[in-house]
């Protein structure tokens, strides 16, 4: 009779911090309070980046918070996106992943000044790359939607917004973002779509008058003025 030898279990593994963290939060997650999850997320996050395991904190954070979408906990899959942004910012492959997903958990959440913050990370990922020209025009058309709502529901927006760490910017911060964010959209398509890049522009122009910043208004008048050249020359 032939022996035959017995099948070997596979490996076990034990669950790591992480892990054991995530199936604590989503068992009593109802009973957890965002800055307390914020603080104990981050307690753990300081722990791997000490031990050198950076990589594998962030495969096992995105995963964590895939599972909290199922779960509908956006806000705390917010605070994760967050972290991870802030972890990847110099590494805009791996950002962009991540600041995708937590534009869209904010979307989500009706809230406009986290969207801004992720989308303000994919501009800076997609800026001065002309194979990313159409990512980044449609990050700045967002951003432009995002800022007006912003500036035009100012309370509400703050109202909405989830973070125990900063405070939302100024509605006066946010009406000059505008003005900037309208004047790159008609400096990159007065070309293509010269009366739209006008209107942004003279509405960008408006807000650097009220608050006298005369060197961006002289820009947007040369840009302006080129828009009525190619007008006239058409």
């Amino acid at each position: 009779m032939a022996y035959t030898l017995p099948k070997l279990l596979p490996p076990y593994y034990p669950p790591t911090r992480l892990e054991r963290f995530s199936t604590l939060v989503l068992n009593t997650q109802n009973q957890m309070s965002t800055q307390n999850f914020s603080e104990e997320f981050g307690k753990i996050q300081r722990q791997y980046l000490i031990e050198k395991q950076k990589d594998l904190f962030c495969s096992e954070a995105d995963r964590f918070a895939d599972k909290l979408i199922e779960y509908e906990n956006n806000d705390f899959a917010g605070i994760i996106m967050s972290a991870l942004c802030k972890l990847t910012q110099f590494f805009p492959e791996k950002q962009e992943p991540f600041a995708i997903k937590g534009y869209e958990i904010a979307k989500a959440n009706g809230d406009p000044i986290h969207m801004m913050a992720r989308l303000n990370d994919l501009r800076k990922i997609y800026y001065r790359r002309p194979e990313k020209l159409y990512q980044y025009i449609q990050v700045l058309y967002k951003q432009e939607k995002c800022l007006k709502e912003l500036t035009r529901n100012y309370d509400n927006a703050v109202n909405s917004y989830q973070s125990v760490t900063r405070q939302a910017a100024k509605q006066r911060d946010y009406e000059q973002m505008l003005a900037h964010v309208q004047t790159e959209i008609g400096k990159i398509t007065k070309r293509k779509h010269p009366h739209d890049a006008k209107s942004k522009l003279l509405s960008a122009r408006e807000i650097f008058e009220q608050r006298g910043n005369t060197k961006n208004v002289e820009y947007i008048n040369m840009l302006l003025a080129e828009i009525e050249a190619d007008i006239s020359r058409a």
